[in-house]
């Protein structure tokens, strides 16, 4: 069931990143010449010393997870609790023998940063190396390490999803920041008919959310004589977040959403905030996962 949840949220969490966050990193995409020039720019860029090569290739790893994950404009010290973040990601996937998480490429990484390439590349380099080796566990074992963009106001209780989860770690946080950032509200239309299958009876398109967790993120959903998890109706529909609501407005449906993202654990903009304050990237960390503790592996 945690790896059904995990494969799930780590899903919409790639189309979320997808479709909202990296067209706002992405500043310009160069011609092929000047990308031929960056590309013989790569070669200065320095590679990860270790005497164990397994170990370097773990963190060449973690720098191309960080790059899709983050921005090199954020705080640095968002960027480290970003880089333990996907550490221990990773080193959980290859524990649990299941898929990695997904990280950018060097052709991927100019086309982000253009001619800033090396500047950006050696500032996530510089987070990666700083926080060498530190992960996230718990009881032992690697957490998951969830984050989202932006919570809608407060982090989730994973356990009011899946009480089976055993993930103390991730309990509700409050982030009233997040009710600030840009992007906080969504709101979407659809034709009634497109919601809704043709062969469900016009009497029964109805939706109706039956229970919310108390961060506020739907937790259950009635529509028409199917019941869905909220996660799963998110998904359906494409939605930006979990905590919604729904109105029927006769030929239309419309969807509100509150925050981006999946709603458990590290809030990337509430982390930025928090940076910007004076706070420590295990500082930030121990927010969001209380009951966890960074370590070295």
């Amino acid at each position: 069931m945690k790896r059904k949840l995990e494969k799930k949220i780590n899903g919409c969490l790639s189309v979320l990143i997808t479709v909202v966050l990296l067209p706002l990193l992405v500043t310009i995409v160069f011609q092929q010449k000047q990308l031929s020039d960056l590309v013989e720019g790569v070669s200065k860029v320095g590679e990860f010393e270790s005497e164990h090569g397994e170990d370097a290739k773990i963190e060449e790893k973690v720098l191309a997870i960080l790059a899709r994950e983050i921005g090199v404009s954020s705080s640095q010290e968002a960027i480290l609790a970003q880089a333990v973040i996907a550490r221990t990601n990773l080193y959980r996937a290859q524990r649990t023998k299941t898929e990695e998480p997904g990280g950018c490429s060097q052709e991927e990484m100019q086309q982000l940063w253009g001619e800033e390439f090396e500047a950006a590349y050696q500032k996530l380099k510089d987070a990666v190396e700083r926080t060498r080796g530190e992960v996230l566990m718990w009881e032992g074992d690697y957490i998951y390490a969830a984050y989202h963009a932006v919570s809608a106001g407060e982090t989730r209780n994973m356990w009011e999803l899946y009480g089976d989860s055993n993930m103390p770690y991730l309990n509700r946080v409050s982030c009233l920041e997040d009710t600030r950032a840009e992007g906080y509200v969504g709101v979407q239309y659809w034709e009634k008919q497109e919601f809704f299958p043709e062969n469900v009876p016009e009497e029964q398109r109805v939706v109706q959310v039956l229970s919310r967790d108390e961060a506020g993120y739907v937790l259950e959903v009635q529509m028409g004589e199917e019941r869905l998890l909220g996660e799963e109706f998110r998904s359906r529909f494409g939605l930006r977040s979990p905590c919604f609501t729904v109105a029927d407005l006769g030929e239309k449906i419309r969807v509100v959403t509150k925050g981006l993202g999946h709603g458990f654990g590290l809030s990337q903009y509430t982390a930025e905030k928090m940076a910007g304050e004076g706070a420590g990237y295990r500082e930030i960390l121990m927010f969001f996962y209380k009951n966890a503790v960074v370590t070295t592996v």
